[in-house]
């Protein structure tokens, strides 16, 4: 498909843009200085505590808002799939792989993957702590799973579960896998993946307790999953492709998302590499 065809499909998937919440007036990353966009970045050098709502005494928000009586795909264990590998090995074999074969990838595959990048690994005094570090164990992020070729998992769009270890769905967004691969600008490791991962933020969780210094939190904690992921893929000997080339309103369109109150951040393509 032509490049041209991506921009209307995406165009169609994302419908007016500048779309906005009600009560902010969009502006355009292009209009912000480059000084004034870096600050996302950095720390704040006064003490916002007393802003928070968590200060305030404002209740928190629920942190897992799937629902109890959701359908779920149950994972395997991930201590079930045994990785003899060499932790310098692994650290020096991680590389971006853009050439995916058409062999599936198996359940416990996915299962060792999801579980290392927001699995739950251990539970006191009543609270989760997952695999990945999360601010104030606030965890913002949500896990979509695009299933293509995962055997024993039905192809559709899920939504893991660290908290039963599960898969939720599946579900068929509108314009099926070709408004994924538009939404992602026609990308071929998006297009050719076994499995697509699309790790989405819910800030609010965050805000409540950090306020404006949330922000910076919730993208290291994306790149945080991301690295689990990707050193679990090549553990496994899969190939594994972060991808951060996306069409904002267009993949939070497809992923059912609202795009205020929750958007995608970031997404890992996955499959068996291709042989050379």
């Amino acid at each position: 498909m032509k490049t041209g065809s991506w921009i209307v499909i995406i165009l169609l998937l994302a419908g007016p843009l500048g779309a906005s919440s009600p009560d902010s007036t969009p502006v355009l990353l292009d209009q912000v200085p480059i000084n004034q966009l870096r600050n996302v970045l950095k720390g704040y050098n006064g003490d916002w505590r007393h802003d928070s709502d968590s200060f305030k005494g404002v209740p928190e928000p629920v942190i897992n808002t799937i629902p109890a009586d959701a359908p779920r795909l149950a994972l395997p264990d991930p201590g079930e799939r045994p990785l003899p590998v060499d932790f310098h090995d692994l650290l020096a074999n991680r590389r971006s792989v853009r050439d995916f074969s058409s062999i599936p990838i198996t359940a416990h595959d996915l299962a060792l993957l999801l579980w290392s990048a927001q699995g739950v690994s251990a539970r006191m005094e009543g609270k989760s702590f997952r695999t990945a570090p999360s601010a104030g164990g606030r965890y913002p992020l949500e896990t979509h799973v695009v299933a293509r070729r995962v055997e024993g998992v039905s192809p559709g769009l899920y939504r893991y579960d660290p908290e039963t270890h599960s898969l939720v769905g599946p579900r068929s967004p509108a314009g099926g896998d070709a408004g994924l691969v538009a939404a992602c600008y026609g990308s071929e490791p998006v297009a050719n993946a076994a499995a697509v991962v699309v790790w989405s933020a819910i800030p609010r969780r965050t805000e409540w307790k950090y306020t404006y210094t949330s922000h910076r939190m919730i993208a290291m904690e994306a790149g945080h999953a991301c690295q689990n992921a990707s050193l679990a893929a090549v553990a496994l000997g899969l190939g594994a492709c972060p991808l951060l080339s996306y069409h904002q309103i267009a993949l939070d369109r497809w992923l059912g998302l609202d795009g205020d109150n929750e958007f995608a951040m970031y997404v890992l393509a996955l499959g068996k590499p291709a042989t050379k």
